[in-house]
C-alpha cells in the first residue's frame, strides 16, 4: 500500500516522486500544484493524469491552438470571449463553434496535459494539495503516452544533473544491476547509445558511482533516476561475479543544451545545406587537430590498442597514463564539442572513440586488469582513477562558468575540490588561482601558490603568466611581475 500525504511542499516531495506514488496506487481524483501565484489543477484516473488546467493564459488551450496554427488570431477572440461570457471551457468552446476537428481538439488536450505537468517538474519549490474523489468522465481521455516515458522527459529535461545525481547520493558506493522487468521496461523509453551502454554495463560488477560517468546525456542520467525511483535497481555491498563481458559501448557525449548556433547548423544540414568544412578544419588549428584525432582513432577502432588510443608509449607510467586520460576528457568533453560546430557525423564518431577510451583507461589504471592486458608491465600506485578524473573535470566546468560570470566565491566551491582531486592539472590550478584572487575580498598569497603551479605545470601558456604577474604586482614583487609580464608576451604579444 502507498501512503500519500493530502498536502506538502514540493521540496520535500519533488513532483516525479509524488506523480509515481499516485499512479502505483492507481489514484483517481485531483492534484493541485501552487508556486507563487501559479496554479495547475491535474485530474487522475486510475494513476494516470487525464486533465490539466492552469490560471496561467499562456497555457490556455486556445493559445495552444494559436501557436499551433490551428485557429487564427480572430477565432482566439471569439473563443476568449465566449468563455468569459458563458463561464465553459475553451475546449467546448471551440467544438461548439466549430473552429476546429474534434480530434484535433482532444489531442491538444492531451498535449496540454503533457506540457503543464513538464513545466512543473522543474519547480524545486512550491506546494501540492492530493484531492481524492470519483475518477473523472470517460470523456476525458486518459493520457496515451507511456506513464514512465513522460517521468523519463521531466527529468530529462527539468532537472539538471547535480539534482540528479544529489537524489542518487546515498546510493554511489554500492553495487548496482538492473532487475530484469525493470531491463524491459527501459528499452520500450526513448533510448541513446549512453542508455544503452548503462543498461549494459549495469550488471552487478560496478558501483553506481562508476556507472554514472557512462551516463552522458541528459537522457541516460534521467534513466538512473527512474530506475532507483521505480525500485528497478538491485543494489549490492559486494560487486557480482560473472556478470557480462563488458562490450564497447557507444555513448553520445553531448550534455549541454545545444545553442541556438549548433541547431541552426543541424537545421542546415538536415535541409540538405552543404557541410561547412571550415568550421571543423581551417579556421581553428585546434579543431583541425581535434578532427583528425576523431576520425583516424575511429577508423582503427578494434585495431590499434589502448596504449594507442590513449596516445602514450606502452612504457608510460601510471602519471603519464592519468594525463593522457584527463586530455581526452577535456578534448571530448561536451563543451568541447559544442564549441568545434562539428556535424552529427562526427560527434557520434566521437562518442565511440571516447567510449574505447574510458574502456583503454579502466583497463590501464588498474595495476591487474594492466598486467592481464599487457604482461610485460604493471601499473601501479596510481593516483587518481577514472572516476576521479571525471569528477574533477566536472567539478572544474562547473566552476568555469560561474568565473566567467563573476562568481568568483561560488566558482570557488568548485575549483578547489578539482585542484585538490588533480592538483597537476594546470586549467584548474590557473582558474581556482585567478578566482582566489578576484573574489572580495581578494586572496592574492594563495592565488599566487596556484598560478605559480600553473605556470610550471603550464609554461607555455600566456594567460598563466600573465594573472600571475598582475597578483604580483598587488604583492608589490615588482621585479618577478614585470619577469612574469615579459614572458607571457613573449608567448603572445597581445596577451592582457
Amino acid at each position: 500500500m502507498v501512503l500519500i500525504a493530502e498536502s506538502g511542499r514540493l521540496a520535500e516531495t519533488p513532483l516525479p516522486r509524488l506523480l509515481l506514488d499516485l499512479h502505483r496506487s492507481r489514484f483517481s481524483g485531483g492534484l493541485v500544484l501552487r508556486r507563487e501565484r501559479v496554479e495547475k489543477q491535474l485530474q487522475f484516473r486510475e494513476g494516470i493524469p487525464v486533465f490539466a488546467d492552469s490560471n496561467l493564459r499562456a497555457e490556455s488551450l486556445a493559445s495552444q491552438l494559436l501557436k499551433s496554427g490551428t485557429i487564427g488570431e480572430s477565432d482566439y477572440a471569439r473563443v476568449v470571449q465566449r468563455v468569459e461570457r458563458e463561464g465553459c471551457k475553451e475546449g467546448n468552446a471551440v467544438l461548439e463553434m466549430d473552429l476546429a476537428p474534434a480530434r484535433e481538439v482532444f489531442e491538444a488536450l492531451k498535449e496540454q496535459v503533457r506540457r503543464r505537468l513538464l513545466e512543473c517538474f522543474g519547480w524545486e519549490d512550491g506546494t501540492f494539495q492530493v484531492v481524492p474523489g470519483d475518477a473523472p468522465p470517460d470523456a476525458l481521455q486518459a493520457f496515451r503516452a507511456d506513464f514512465h516515458r513522460l517521468l523519463q522527459e521531466g527529468i530529462e529535461s527539468r532537472w539538471s544533473s547535480d539534482r540528479i545525481l544529489k537524489s542518487l547520493a546515498p546510493h554511489m558506493q554500492r553495487f548496482v544491476a538492473i532487475e530484469p522487468s525493470a531491463r524491459a521496461r527501459m528499452r520500450r523509453l526513448p533510448s541513446d547509445a549512453s542508455l544503452d551502454a548503462v543498461l549494459e554495463a549495469a550488471d552487478g560488477s560496478r558501483s553506481l558511482w562508476q556507472l554514472v560517468p557512462l551516463a552522458t546525456t541528459p537522457r541516460a542520467l534521467a534513466s538512473i533516476w527512474l530506475l532507483d525511483a521505480i525500485d528497478g535497481l538491485e543494489y549490492g555491498d559486494e560487486p557480482r561475479t560473472g556478470g557480462a563481458v563488458e562490450s564497447e559501448p557507444e555513448v553520445e557525449i553531448v550534455f549541454e543544451r545545444p545553442t541556438e548556433d549548433a541547431g541552426a547548423r543541424r537545421a542546415g544540414a538536415q535541409a540538405g545545406a552543404p557541410r561547412d568544412e571550415s568550421t571543423r578544419t581551417d579556421a581553428d588549428p585546434k579543431n583541425a587537430r581535434l578532427f583528425d584525432d576523431i576520425t583516424s582513432k575511429f577508423s582503427q577502432l578494434g585495431k590499434i590498442d589502448y596504449y594507442a588510443l590513449l596516445g602514450v608509449a606502452s612504457n608510460a607510467d601510471a602519471t603519464a597514463i592519468r594525463r593522457a586520460y584527463l586530455a581526452a576528457a577535456k578534448e571530448y568533453h561536451p563543451d568541447t564539442l559544442a564549441r568545434s560546430g562539428f556535424d552529427a557525423e562526427v560527434r557520434a564518431q566521437a562518442s565511440r572513440v571516447f567510449a574505447s577510451i574510458g574502456k583503454a583507461y579502466a583497463t590501464l589504471s588498474r595495476a591487474d586488469a594492466r598486467r592481464e592486458y599487457d604482461s610485460r608491465l604493471s601499473g601501479d600506485n596510481l593516483g587518481a582513477n577514472a572516476e576521479q578524473i571525471a569528477t574533477a573535470e566536472t567539478l572544474y566546468r562547473k566552476g568555469e562558468i560561474l568565473l566567467r560570470q563573476g562568481n568568483f566565491r561560488g566558482a570557488l566551491e568548485f575549483l578547489l575540490p578539482a585542484v585538490e582531486i588533480y592538483p597537476e592539472e594546470a586549467d584548474y590550478q590557473n582558474a581556482a588561482g585567478w578566482a582566489l584572487y578576484r573574489q572580495s575580498p581578494p586572496k592574492p598569497a594563495a592565488a599566487r601558490t596556484h598560478l605559480r603551479k600553473a605556470t610550471e605545470l603550464a609554461p607555455n601558456d600566456a594567460v598563466v603568466h600573465f594573472r600571475l604577474s598582475v597578483v604580483l604586482r598587488h604583492l608589490g614583487e615588482s621585479d618577478e611581475a614585470e619577469a612574469a609580464l615579459r614572458r607571457a608576451r613573449e608567448i603572445d604579444p597581445n596577451v592582457g
